[in-house]
């Protein structure tokens, strides 16, 4: 197949769709799109090499690996270095350490497996702040890279090349119902690795093996056809968000609109996507979508307000150091003449590789370098990253565990020899963050407690809650697997916490409605409550607290070492639906205990994100533990102890 620059072009409407959207520019939420653009790219143009040379078996796995060494590792090794000694001067001790075991990832092409596991969802707060993030997709294309083309000789040879097509088109479809299947169970798993991923690059195959037997379009068709894939990629990047599920059937918009693209050379969008600047870029957009994440990164991490004037600096020096590493890195190394693979993978692959280790290994040992910093900064680091998801793991699940019981591995508070709880807490992710916080209270009032918490799962039972019918269903098999639980124990309390909904949150399967909405959660908290006190519980609702609104959970750190202007306090935004159902809830249950955490850091409209120096949250809407046992110390003096007190009324 001829060189085709209307395929460059088209990088260049890629990359330029994933750094606007980086680079925070709204009118593009869905600009992370221009990555599936890539992938279809790539799988047509890997497919149109391979195919013929595996038809007249000439095919080489090592001239094949000798090539994408060439073409992609050099550059990625140059930038990686230089991220890594810019971010070793001033990133704190424990986020440099996760930095360079995600180096160590990037190199062995497992970036994506890293970032799902370290960060869980793409679009995670934590996330924003990891320097190579963005490698997650080159992991995908390298992997698909070692997949693909053995496949392919297998299909080739056992099928022939007709029956080949035929195959890949079922693999296609099944592989994009599969993707839509991977969204609905697990988001960060589906967006980050190649079985739901394949199918994108596989459509651009697809197209690859198909080419010469498509019929040809004329030039009316064609323009009709590239205004249909332009407005199919523009399109998704407008209307999509963060909040749609990715990739799945939503991924077919953009991956159906390059297809098209590629398909309709000659069109008019084809036309214009050769001119010289865009074509020019298309070539760089390699270097430009390596360079342009560390750049906002570092922007981010110091805290630096993200201005129309900075995103432009970073946009503009994003393009120069493209060009000069297109320029003296990736074409000098593509075009080097090496006598062999080994040589190739010796000199461009393994020396860099080992050097990088070597480094990591040693920052790894040292655990970040910390005396970089002063003790202070070490302990407000350590605070931010204590979770109470890592620590209660036998006690938090995610939702491919919902079918876990509770444990006696999960008492927590003033635990004595053969005690069983006095208190059991159940609720989502947010009931687990609060657990070190009814752990301190526990203590002090001599009781011992019980946590059960679920991802995503509100803790009102019959309620069809979750994005779509399946984890609905897991929670409320979930929520009746607690209460069946409470009714078989004599706890003295039974606490309830979660990220509560307000109005307008749409997790209810099949309602809308605000009116129907706001009766079905009070009808059966009710109920639930009910149940509850039937045990002799009492019952306790614990209110959530101000999420970060944007605010990085290391913003008393950063106001401290970078940015002592930065604005570290919080906007106080009253959850009237939870309200709503506490006063209700306290009518037909008198006894009923609402704790408030957010009293302790809230006074007017404003409240704070540290107590006495200490960071009191992990992620966008978590408290770390060292954070929200400060806040029930605090709690205790200006309220007393609510565990202790109803006891004494009791």
């Amino acid at each position: 197949m001829q060189y085709r620059k209307d395929i460059d072009g088209l990088r260049t409407l890629a990359v330029g769709l994933v750094i606007l959207n980086h680079a925070g520019f709204s009118f593009f939420p869905g600009g992370f799109v221009g990555v599936d653009v890539f992938f279809v790219i790539s799988g047509f143009l890997i497919t149109s090499i391979i195919t013929p040379k595996i038809i007249d078996k000439t095919f080489s796995i090592p001239w094949f690996l000798s090539r994408r060494i060439k073409r992609l590792m050099p550059v990625l090794f140059f930038i990686t270095i230089i991220t890594i000694a810019i971010f070793t001067i001033f990133m704190l001790p424990q986020d440099l350490a996760k930095f360079y075991r995600s180096v160590l990832w990037v190199i062995f092409y497992g970036a994506n497996f890293f970032f799902w596991r370290e960060h869980g969802g793409y679009f995670d707060g934590g996330s924003q702040e990891a320097p190579l993030l963005h490698t997650w997709s080159l992991a995908v294309e390298e992997q698909y890279y070692l997949f693909w083309p053995i496949m392919l000789i297998i299909m080739i040879r056992c099928l022939g090349a007709n029956k080949t097509v035929w195959a890949t088109l079922f693999l296609c479809v099944a592989l994009t119902i599969f993707s839509q299947w991977g969204t609905e169970v697990t988001i960060g798993a589906a967006y980050y690795l190649l079985p739901t991923r394949f199918f994108e690059l596989l459509v651009g195959s697809l197209l690859a093996i198909t080419w010469h037997k498509l019929p040809t379009v004329n030039k009316l068709n064609a323009n009709i056809l590239s205004i249909i894939g332009l407005i199919l990629i523009i399109g998704s990047s407008l209307l999509l968000t963060e909040h749609h599920s990715f990739p799945g059937y939503n991924a077919l918009y953009p991956v159906i609109g390059t297809a098209l693209l590629i398909y309709s050379q000659g069109g008019i969008v084809n036309r214009f996507f050769t001119a010289k600047p865009l074509v020019y870029t298309g070539n760089i957009s390699y270097s430009l979508y390596l360079w342009h994440w560390p750049i906002f990164v570092i922007i981010r991490y110091l805290a630096i307000e993200l201005t129309i004037e900075v995103q432009l600096i970073c946009i503009a020096l994003t393009y120069l150091l493209s060009i000069f590493s297109y320029h003296y890195i990736e074409q000098p190394f593509r075009d080097a003449k090496y006598g062999s693979f080994k040589e190739i993978a010796l000199k461009m692959y393994c020396y860099p590789a080992v050097l990088i280790t070597c480094f990591i290994s040693f920052g790894l040992w040292s655990n970040g370098f910390p005396n970089r910093f002063e003790p202070k900064v070490i302990a407000q680091e350590q605070a931010i990253n204590s979770f109470s998801s890592d620590s209660r793991k036998l006690c938090h699940s995610a939702l491919r565990d919902s079918d876990r019981k509770p444990s006696d591995e999960c008492l927590f508070g003033e635990i004595k020899d053969s005690e069983k709880a006095d208190l059991f807490i159940f609720g989502d992710s947010h009931a687990n963050h609060i657990v070190p916080f009814l752990s301190t209270l526990s203590e002090n009032a001599t009781l011992a407690g019980q946590d059960y918490t679920l991802d995503r799962c509100l803790p009102i039972s019959n309620v069809d809650w979750g994005s779509n019918q399946y984890k609905a269903n897991q929670c409320k098999q979930r929520n009746e697997q607690a209460l069946q639980h409470i009714k078989s124990n004599s706890f003295k309390y039974v606490a309830i916490a979660a990220s509560w909904p307000e109005i307008a949150t749409k997790r209810i399967v099949n309602v809308t409605e605000p009116s129907e909405k706001k009766h079905l959660l009070e009808s059966n908290l009710i109920a639930m409550l009910q149940q509850i006190s039937n045990t002799g519980a009492i019952p306790v609702m614990i209110e959530d607290i101000p999420v970060l609104g944007g605010n990085s959970p290391k913003c008393p750190i950063k106001q401290s070492l970078f940015n002592q202007q930065l604005n570290c306090q919080l906007k106080k935004n009253p959850n009237k639906l939870f309200n709503q159902l506490v006063t209700v809830a306290q009518q037909k249950f008198p006894n009923l205990i609402v704790i408030r955490p957010q009293a302790t850091i809230c006074k007017g409209d404003t409240c704070q994100m540290e107590l006495d120096g200490i960071p009191l949250y992990r992620d966008e809407d978590h408290l770390n533990e060292v954070g929200a046992m400060k806040m029930a110390e605090i709690y205790m003096e200006k309220f007393d102890n609510p565990l202790s007190t109803s006891l004494q009324k009791g």
